[in-house]
């Protein structure tokens, strides 16, 4: 007891250190210097030497945010970190310095900006300390009388985007150069020596300390092709965007290249056949038997099987199996002209995923591009979910179908039956450029009107449904991971230009203009 009172008593002098106060749009963040996995105390006083009041929560991260819903509120907070000891916060070093800010008014222009800040932190704050991949999902707040829980396991393609929002924190100026590099070097050479591989590809999850493989469900315990797809789009970008002549980065470059020649996506044909197959597990063989066939969120992955330097798949598989027979049909929903995908169009991360460096504006399908087309699908779902105002609250405001956790469980949430007024927070922030109007009115009802629910740390929460007045705790890595590369592909184009400008990729897109040009004249 003697030894822990003199421990306690030493760090007791080591406070948190590089606390600060940054006045943002009806709220109030702060930020200081990680050292280690602490949770944080956060106090507040509304005068510089007035009684300051405990924050209801703690933050698993070194980040605050004080969702306070006003503009000119000036607040001044303290900072001291500690442990969890049984279901109570136990104080391990003083309270900080004191600092302050005064809450912003909103600013439309500039608010989708403050959400694709907030994203990043998931990555750069949030990825695991030991292994540098991302979460599969993230709780950045605890309150006393919660088991503090630890577990979450790496996942594969959040790793991916984490890398490109990366890219994104140090090109807006919310991440230094440097420190972005170690971050992006951890995960790299954690994936390079440490996580373990199925002909090249990566799991759905890993182990964030020994790099093994933690099985998705019973047969999917092995490679998983589209994680691994959206991992390497994150590969390549960062491969792309790092590349100064300076010893870190050029490791960066030589891992990536590693990492992506050694994925063999011709194994991943089952036998030499005309579709990728999602799953394979050393197990169970190809047990789990789901053909990467679209419409869906996985195109990424046959422009990358295609693109390989070393285990390319022809070009025609793009033709004979990814755009099978129900890839799109014509018909007229809502009024609007629609080509690509079935019915009333399936959930919005079909729209993105695939498309944190794949310009949807380079791929064409029935005449039109997938950019047109993607905007079209979420007319629709706009229109539809306008249509559905009286029966679900939000409705007349928002929009984002897609797949969330929700009231009645995890479940791909899109118009038609699978609708239950469930919207995902991400969805509308990360489908931004194809209805940037309707975005905006989302983000603005969201903020205004369930800041105070939804608004933590890294953004908005998961989802909600506010006609049932249920809303999700926590945030999902494949989800808050496309906010802010495709909000920086609506304002500058800066994760396109970089992945369409690798030489792989110019040959895989090359390649199927040349194979399409040979169907057509067959």
């Amino acid at each position: 007891m003697l030894l822990f009172s003199l421990c306690l008593s030493a760090s007791a002098l080591d406070e948190p250190l590089q606390v600060h106060a940054h006045a943002k749009q009806l709220r109030i963040d702060l930020s200081w210097k990680s050292e280690g996995e602490f949770l944080y105390q956060v106090r507040r006083s509304s005068t510089p030497n007035g009684e300051f009041k405990v924050m209801p929560y703690c933050t698993t991260i070194p980040v605050f945010s004080d969702f306070i819903g006003e503009e000119g509120k000036s607040y001044y907070y303290q900072v001291r970190k500690g442990k969890e000891q049984n279901k109570k916060f136990v104080a391990s070093s003083k309270w900080s310095k004191t600092v302050s800010a005064t809450s912003l008014k909103l600013n439309e222009k500039t608010l989708s900006y403050e959400f694709q800040e907030a994203a990043t932190r998931y990555f750069s704050h949030g990825s695991h300390p030991q292994s540098g991949l991302a979460r599969e999902w993230l709780n950045t707040r605890w309150t006393e009388g919660q088991n503090w829980s630890e577990f979450s396991p790496a996942a594969t393609g959040a790793t991916g985007m984490g890398l490109a929002n990366l890219v994104v924190a140090v090109e807006r100026g919310y991440l230094e150069r440097k420190v972005a590099v170690k971050l992006v070097l951890k995960a790299l050479r954690f994936l390079d020596t440490k996580a373990e591989r199925f002909h090249g590809a990566f799991s759905h999850w890993i182990d964030n300390k020994n790099g093994k493989t933690i099985p998705f469900s019973k047969f999917d315990d092995g490679g998983d092709l589209p994680e691994t797809a959206l991992l390497m789009q994150g590969v390549i970008i960062a491969r792309e965007y790092f590349k100064k002549n300076i010893q870190e980065e050029k490791e960066i470059r030589d891992i990536a290249n590693r990492l992506w020649r050694e994925v063999n996506w011709n194994w991943y044909r089952k036998d030499g056949g005309d579709q990728l197959m999602w799953h394979w597990s050393p197990k169970h063989g190809w047990k789990v038997n789901l053909p990467v066939i679209g419409f869906c969120e996985a195109e990424i992955a046959y422009i990358l099987a295609i693109a390989s330097p070393t285990h390319p798949v022809p070009a025609s598989t793009y033709f004979k199996g990814w755009r099978s027979g129900w890839y799109g049909s014509d018909r007229t929903k809502m009024g609007v002209n629609l080509k690509l995908g079935q019915g009333l169009g399936g959930c919005t991360f079909w729209c993105y995923y695939s498309y944190i460096g794949l310009d949807p504006k380079s791929i064409n399908f029935k005449g039109q591009s997938m950019q047109k087309h993607f905007e079209d699908l979420c007319n629709v779902q706009i229109k539809y979910m306008r249509s559905l105002a009286q029966k679900y609250k939000g409705y007349d405001k928002m929009w984002g179908l897609t797949a969330s956790a929700g009231p009645d469980g995890y479940r791909g949430h899109k118009p038609g039956p699978e609708d239950n007024g469930t919207i995902g927070s991400t969805a509308a922030v990360s489908a931004y450029l194809y209805a940037p109007k309707e975005s905006m009115k989302s983000l603005k009802t969201m903020y205004l009107e369930y800041g105070k629910q939804l608004w933590q740390e890294v953004g908005p929460c998961h989802a909600f449904n506010p006609e049932r007045k249920w809303f999700y705790s926590s945030h999902l890595g494949i989800d808050t991971g496309t906010i802010a590369p495709m909000i920086e592909n609506y304002r500058s184009g800066l994760l396109w230009k970089l992945f369409m400008n690798a030489p792989e990729i110019k040959n895989a897109l090359n390649k199927l203009e040349q194979t399409q040009k040979g169907i057509l004249n067959q």
